[in-house]
């Protein structure tokens, strides 16, 4: 009888840890619903190793969101940014800076460019640019990835 309040209590923690979440919430935030998605290779520069993924996202709300998932670093902190003109000219001019990319990512909701300009999800895959992420906080213009978008990309 002395195993009977063990298993009472064996009993209690399964049907607890069996409640689980509710699977009808709906989603909320900027990114409610995706309806148009484009992905970009992300490529190491500078013999950094840097790898990884820049997706440009347009929701049911006409948000836009940048969001950038990079592989193989070990700093903490990445500046990143959508420059004029192509990877290959190198162009430096900063068309939107992006949300520093904490841990490996950053999401940034894009509505503007840095002078003001208008820009949404079609007009970004129209823009003659490209994305740069920089070594560190610390040293922001020593790329270490990057991908072509927009025509660029073609």
């Amino acid at each position: 009888m002395k195993k009977a309040p063990y298993f009472l209590l064996l009993i209690a923690l399964t049907i607890l840890s069996s409640c689980g979440k509710d699977n009808n919430i709906e989603p909320t935030g900027v990114n409610e619903i995706i309806v148009d998605q484009i992905d970009y290779s992300l490529s190491a520069v500078n013999g950094s190793g840097i790898t990884g993924k820049a997706t440009l996202t347009r929701d049911s709300n006409d948000n836009t969101t940048i969001l950038i998932e990079l592989q193989n670093t070990t700093t903490k902190e990445h500046p990143a940014f959508v420059r004029f003109g192509s990877a290959a000219e190198g162009g430096s001019t900063i068309a939107i800076t992006l949300e520093v990319c904490e841990c490996a990512v950053g999401t940034t909701v894009v509505t503007r460019l840095d002078d003001g300009t208008p820009v949404d999800f079609d007009k970004l895959l129209n823009l003659d640019g490209h994305v740069s992420i920089g070594e560190s906080s610390a040293n922001p213009n020593m790329v270490v990835s990057v991908a072509d978008i927009g025509t660029n990309a073609n």
